[in-house]
């Protein structure tokens, strides 16, 4: 039984009890798969946004939407300074300032907007009226830092972001992310269990680009572990049932819970993690003294594109053409004429 990919892939990545290292601060879409595995209440962030346009893939492929820069197209942003419509390529830099650190390399940061931009052209794809020029947060899903939110994040260090964050979206303009001709559906998060998991056992079929990767060096880093305790009567009330004696987790092959099972209670993994705020729906249930412990493991909900790892492997000299592909199997990055 597979999920709901309509509750499942906010690529939002929620924000972890425990800080990360300054180079490694927390943030990171979709609103038609918003759920299962984002974080609601305590671990998402903002709500996100973005706009797209139409053109032409490389010659042997399917014509998918793509973005114009003559502002026909507009992305509809909100922001401190309220709603604004702006192009697609500025609407990525305001997107990946909110959705990756800018302490990462340069090659991860290129990547991530690779794949905010492929949302984008998904998300107008997708939508029931291709006469409508502008596009909504709501349909996206993906948040957007304006100028003053980008200053007011970075601090000390917001011209050296701004300046990363620009190059890494213009040296990769107009690039998307294509599997058999056509536009994918790019999930991201920022830090796994061990490994990513399996499109096909979380969503079912058409997600064969979502494989697992190994990402066993995840386990070094800030924030992999979260432990929480619970009274146990508050544990069943949160439930909303009375206490019984077994839970059953139902797990797929990279550890994350599926499902939860006990008397009275059918639930995805994703929304008992929401419901008592877990960084992931990896997570193990446990009684000590009296009182329930629930310890999860990674950030985020495990599919796609894993910003940690993906930085590691960006350190040790792969470029972003390489990071994508290592992510999303069989993909190949388009450009836009």
């Amino acid at each position: 039984m597979t999920m709901d990919r309509k509750k499942l892939l906010p690529k939002t990545r929620p924000t972890p009890r425990r800080p990360f290292s300054p180079a490694f601060r927390n943030s990171a879409g979709r609103q038609r798969l918003l759920d299962l595995c984002a974080v609601l209440l305590f671990l998402l962030l903002l709500p996100y946004v973005c706009s797209l346009f139409f053109g032409k893939g490389e010659s042997g492929h399917e014509t998918v939407p793509v973005f114009e820069e003559d502002g026909k197209f507009m992305v509809a942003c909100e922001s401190s300074a309220g709603v604004s419509r702006i192009p697609l390529e500025v609407y990525v830099e305001g997107a990946l300032a909110a959705s990756i650190p800018a302490g990462c390399e340069e090659e991860t940061l290129k990547a991530q907007a690779v794949i905010l931009r492929t949302m984008c052209m998904k998300a107008y794809e997708d939508r029931a009226s291709v006469e409508e020029t502008t596009i909504s947060a709501r349909e996206i899903g993906q948040d957007y830092l304006d100028l003053r939110e980008r200053e007011a994040l970075w601090g000390s260090s917001a011209v050296d972001n701004q300046a990363k964050i620009s190059q890494a979206v213009s040296e990769t303009k107009g690039m998307y992310l294509t599997w058999e001709g056509k536009l994918i559906e790019p999930a991201y998060f920022w830090l796994s269990a061990g490994k990513t998991r399996t499109g096909r056992e979380v969503l079912g079929e058409g997600y064969d680009y979502l494989v697992s990767v190994d990402c066993e060096h995840d386990i070094e880093a800030e924030g992999y572990t979260l432990r929480t305790t619970i009274k146990k009567n508050e544990f069943w009330t949160a439930l909303g049932v009375g206490e019984t004696e077994k839970i059953t987790l139902t797990r797929d092959s990279a550890g994350y819970v599926l499902w939860v099972d006990a008397e009275g209670i059918h639930m995805s993994g994703e929304k008992f993690r929401s419901l008592f705020s877990l960084n992931s729906s990896c997570f193990t249930i446990s009684e000590e003294q009296g009182l329930v412990v629930l310890e999860s493991r990674g950030v985020g909900h495990g599919l796609g594109f894993c910003q940690f790892e993906a930085n590691r492997r960006a350190v040790q000299g792969e470029d972003f053409l390489a990071l994508l592909k290592d992510f999303f199997y069989g993909v190949e990055i388009q450009k836009t004429e």
